[in-house]
């Protein structure tokens, strides 16, 4: 395997989770001799075992020597580079990539970049769905869940549109698009960055070999002095190139595009990530025709402010997606026009962020808040009228207690949910079943 003019024959993989088999399987592809190594110390490996018979396995804490013997350390996202034993790996020679930036020299056909703390899913899907409706073949790969090496099996694409994390960007450095954004920023993953600045910095990698970068006009952390620059917000347009909102539609300068009452996404929020999306499209050359009935079509996905069916005039929300600060923030502006109380169930674990910034929206926007989780406490320190409960079957049950017709309930934790289900996706399923579950009169 030839990369930058330089032969590459010995690589070690870190990290044996789904990113970690689609490097091994690329790798054998391609002839290349591989170490396999995992930081948890007991791991089932009859799946990797199956893809990569004949390559070594060591499980534990990571050691530099070894490490050290190799020429690049595809390392999975979701550890940390700057541990010692691959700190001293770099410092012997060896490269430090992640399976994007293996794909950055592999890709061949244009690729759309997104990231950002919250909508990236969201956004990733939509541009996605407007490529395909457009009649451009299109797949969402990285971050939302399929690995990027895994897409290059396809030859029938013609699109690739990639969420990208944090974590996936400090380990990519030659990534070509043809368009990037940086939907917003806001605190999260503090127990892994300095600061949000850092953290902020780690996300503006992606802007580093894009030909359009897409920033948000109401998020200086956005924001990039590189190349060729447009902008989305929830004002409107002052440049002819720029997106935005006013009288209720979305606009590209002083064009009305089309009606917010139109699109299947509720919220100003998902009007946002909407605008985000139309200027990529663009960027990729789709029809406006097709991406604006994809708006016209595209509700959203599941566990990000998707209705709960009920039938007892309460309007049930689950954001159980919202697995940070900004993500909460987001939902509660763009729930800021709905009619009726708003009753907010919260809580799990806050990865160490600060949630000092709900306090305000939660002294001017709830009704009630009820939290759960690890991290109940720090809600109750900025809001001491909520109320703490142990369960999310006990919340649900509270919040039909308070709610009447007309009122929102919204489950929009601000935390990740690993100290209670084993993922968002889990915890928004509970919040259905407890909601579907309430006695109706």
């Amino acid at each position: 395997m030839y990369v930058n003019g330089q032969e590459i024959t010995n690589v070690a993989v870190i990290g044996l989770g789904l990113t970690g088999r689609s490097c091994v399987r690329f790798l054998l592809s391609q002839g290349v001799n591989v170490a396999l190594y995992d930081t948890r110390e007991h791991l089932d490996l009859s799946e990797i075992s199956g893809i990569a018979p004949q390559s070594p396995v060591c499980l534990g804490k990571l050691c530099a020597d070894k490490l050290s013997q190799h020429q690049l350390l595809l390392v999975s996202p979701g550890i940390a580079i700057e541990q010692p034993a691959i700190a001293q790996a770099k410092e012997a020679g060896a490269l430090i990539w992640g399976d994007v930036e293996l794909f950055a020299h592999f890709v061949k056909i244009p690729v759309i970049g997104i990231t950002g703390s919250n909508g990236k899913t969201t956004v990733t899907t939509l541009v996605t769905q407007m490529a395909n409706q457009a009649g451009v073949k299109a797949l969402a790969i990285g971050n939302i869940g399929v690995p990027v090496l895994d897409g290059l099996a396809d030859d029938s694409i013609e699109l690739f549109v990639l969420e990208l994390s944090s974590f996936q960007l400090e380990t990519t450095h030659q990534l070509n698009l043809c368009a990037a954004t940086v939907l917003n920023v806001s605190d999260d993953h503090m127990d892994r960055y300095r600061d949000l600045s850092d953290y902020a910095d780690a996300k503006r990698r992606i802007y580093t070999n894009s030909l359009l970068n897409v920033v948000n006009r109401q998020d200086q952390l956005t924001y990039t002095e590189q190349g060729t620059c447009l902008s989305f917000g929830s004002d409107k347009p002052s440049r002819s190139t720029d997106y935005g909102l006013f009288n209720n539609a979305l606009y590209l300068g002083e064009n009305q595009l089309i009606q917010c009452d139109e699109l299947a996404m509720i919220g100003q929020h998902n009007q946002l990530n909407a605008l985000a999306a139309l200027a990529l499209g663009t960027q990729a050359g789709l029809s406006l025709d097709a991406m604006l009935q994809t708006l016209r079509e595209f509700s959203g996905l599941e566990h990000r402010c998707s209705r709960v069916v009920t039938h007892d005039g309460i309007c049930w929300l689950n954001d159980s997606k919202a697995t940070n600060v900004g993500a909460t923030l987001a939902a509660l502006d763009g729930l800021a026009d709905t009619a009726g109380e708003l009753i907010l169930i919260a809580g799990g674990d806050a990865k160490g962020g600060d949630l000092t910034p709900l306090k305000k929206p939660f002294e001017q926007k709830l009704a009630h808040l009820i939290v759960i989780g690890r991290d109940k406490q720090l809600f109750c320190d900025i809001y001491p009228k909520a109320h703490c409960l142990d369960t999310l079957e006990q919340a649900v049950v509270l919040a039909a207690s308070y709610a009447k017709p007309g009122d929102t309930v919204l489950l929009s934790p601000s935390c990740a949910s690993i100290d209670m289900f084993a993922n968002y996706m889990a915890r928004g399923q509970a919040f259905i079943d407890a909601v579907e579950g309430l006695d109706v009169e």
